[in-house]
């Protein structure tokens, strides 16, 4: 056994051990050069090594009146939010304090999902809470804007000026008032969501959240930029918030823009799909960016999640085929040329 200098990407360095024909690597090394997670199990004595840690829960029956996406699990209370008097989180930003409705439909159907479980009271009053809340604050567009100034990709993109719409916003609040006129038997809440569809038809350069990719395929936009940025767990989200409130209302013009959003996805889904991750955007793309904007770990476990619900209602091959591929991801699995 003797001492060996190890070099990573000719930038990495340690001492390791050379043993006979067999060459032993300082842990350390191999995660700071590879960027893993270690998972030490002192009883067993053993090291686990993992691409990430993050694992993907199963999505297998959606349900517009159940369980939103695991999201008892969340806790947005631990959030970088402060609450107003009235219970409703507020974001904190470097910038200011603002009522973000991503955020707030989260909380909402935090407590929803939590209610469905435990049937506490405090985490019903909770969601209908939020549910007031977007009533309360539905704006004569319909929608909830974003009232602050948004600089999504400094030196890519130009900063979208308050106020605006965001599919995100949009399409969660329309998931937390489609539950909330289930749990409550009031129409109220699906009316105020169908009020909100024509931002959806609506273009970016008028103040709305429609692009559409190759002049044609329906998209929209979490951050409305020119040139578009294609977010896609954003589009995703609001695909399952015109899902629900279609179930919830029958209405054909939600239904509608649901099935192009669903024609866009099944053309565009290759794009984000990067042979070992996932791209946050498409801003590669649409600007001269030239390089992906390789999504986290947690987005990547969002993009599954949100692909698994919109695979379970539509049940589509190919769907299915990205969704095992990332998955597989997540187990250091990756695509190469055969």
């Amino acid at each position: 056994m003797s001492d060996i200098k190890v070099i990573m990407h000719n930038q990495f360095e340690a001492v390791g051990k050379v043993i006979g024909d067999e060459y032993y690597i300082p842990y350390s090394l191999i995660e700071k050069a590879y960027h893993t997670e270690r998972e030490w199990l002192s009883k067993e004595n053993t090291l686990k090594v993992h691409v990430t840690k993050v694992k993907a829960l199963e999505i297998n029956n959606y349900d517009y009146k159940g369980n939103y996406l695991h999201f008892d699990r969340n806790k947005v209370e631990n959030w970088s939010v402060e609450f107003d008097n009235t219970g409703i989180p507020q974001t904190k930003y470097s910038f200011g304090k603002y009522y973000n409705p991503s955020t707030i439909a989260h909380y909402g159907l935090q407590h929803y999902s939590l209610y469905l479980i435990n049937s506490d009271n405090q985490s019903k009053e909770k969601f209908l809470k939020v549910a007031n809340w977007f009533i309360n604050n539905q704006d004569s567009h319909g929608g909830w804007s974003y009232k602050f100034d948004l600089h999504f990709y400094p030196g890519r993109l130009e900063k979208i000026k308050a106020p605006w719409y965001s599919a995100i916003g949009l399409g969660m609040a329309m998931s937390v008032l489609s539950r909330a006129s289930y749990l409550t038997k009031d129409n109220k809440y699906t009316k105020s969501a169908l009020k909100s569809v024509k931002i959806f038809q609506t273009p970016v350069e008028k103040n709305g959240i429609l692009s559409k990719f190759e002049d044609k395929f329906y998209f929209y936009e979490e951050c409305p930029t020119d040139p578009p940025s294609f977010i896609l767990n954003g589009f995703m989200y609001s695909l399952i918030g015109l899902y629900d409130l279609y179930q919830a209302t029958n209405d054909n013009e939600t239904l509608n823009l649901y099935n192009l959003g669903i024609d866009s996805l099944k053309r565009m889904l290759p794009l984000y799909d990067l042979g070992n991750r996932t791209a946050y955007d498409l801003t590669h793309y649409t600007t001269d960016g030239g390089y992906p904007n390789v999504a986290k770990w947690g987005y990547h476990i969002t993009h599954i999640h949100l692909l698994a619900a919109i695979n379970s209602i539509e049940k589509n091959i190919k769907l299915n085929e990205a969704l095992v591929r990332w998955k597989g991801y997540l187990l250091g699995k990756c695509k190469l040329t055969p």
